[in-house]
């Protein structure tokens, strides 16, 4: 976007005009034109220092970080909020906001209100082919979301592996669900894919399974376990052997093995009679 830049200065020669317009608009001196409007000598043209006054103007582009600040700092004027805008020190996309209200208010609930200035000032600034994505940050709010995510990923692969089926999360902005795709990328354990339409977009976090394993009947909560552990678990030592060497499970003693050993029982109390 470009904005033609204009102010009027009075000094004792057209080169300093143009050092101080360069310095105040952080434009190079060739990029400004300088037209002289009044020229004043001193008395008599001897005495006295000469001025000149002097119309400066520039056609520059202004960044989306810069309309970012503007158009916040005016937002938050018209909200009355004790706030403002600057660019932050660490990312050239990123505006901060500071202030005794913007902990309280800006920030929101989880974010929330933060989250919907960031969709706002994009929306109506940037040219989504040309331009990154503005980012907008309060108080370290980012930082602290950013370990809590982190947390919040790794205690979920761990839900995952132990119950053995695929974990939804709450749906999250792009880059939240980029801190949980981020955290879990190195295990080999666990896949991590986002589904859904934004503003619903949410981070699915799937546990993998190797080709011998198998699911155990029973409810859907049910930990995924291996032949091995299978076998194990009953007590694959204290079966019987077969006669081509394989271990014999023991049948269970159903209704009719009761209903014989009951008859049985009569019987011989019969005979005794």
């Amino acid at each position: 976007m470009m904005q033609e830049l204009k102010m009027i200065k009075e000094v004792s020669d057209v080169e300093e005009a143009v050092r101080i317009a360069s310095e105040e608009w952080k434009v190079p001196p060739e990029e400004i034109h300088a037209e002289v409007i009044k020229t004043e000598r001193g008395f008599l043209g001897l005495f006295g220092n000469r001025k000149v006054e002097v119309e400066l103007t520039a056609n520059v582009k202004i960044n989306l970080a810069a309309r970012g600040i503007e158009f916040i700092d005016k937002t938050l004027a018209l909200m009355d909020f004790d706030a403002h805008s600057v660019l932050s020190e660490t990312e050239s996309n990123m505006i901060d906001v500071q202030g005794e209200d913007a902990a309280d208010y800006f920030v929101g609930r989880y974010g929330d209100a933060l989250k919907a200035m960031e969709y706002i000032v994009n929306l109506a600034l940037r040219d989504p082919k040309s331009e990154p994505r503005l980012r907008i940050d309060s108080c370290g709010y980012r930082e602290r979301r950013t370990k809590s995510l982190e947390r919040l990923a790794e205690a979920t692969a761990r839900q995952a592996l132990k119950f053995g089926r695929p974990i939804r999360l709450d749906p999250m902005a792009s880059w939240e669900r980029w801190v949980i795709h981020s955290t879990l990328k190195n295990k080999t354990d666990i896949t991590t894919e986002s589904v859904g339409e934004t503003p619903t977009r949410r981070v699915v976090v799937i546990p993998k399974f190797d080709p011998d394993d198998v699911r155990m009947p029973g409810p859907a909560t049910m930990r995924v376990r291996t032949q091995r552990e299978r076998v194990g678990s009953i007590g694959r030592r204290n079966l019987p052997e077969r006669s081509d060497g394989e271990r014999r499970y023991p049948r269970k003693r159903g209704n009719r093995d009761r209903r014989n050993n009951s008859n049985n029982n009569s019987s011989n109390n019969s005979n005794k009679d």
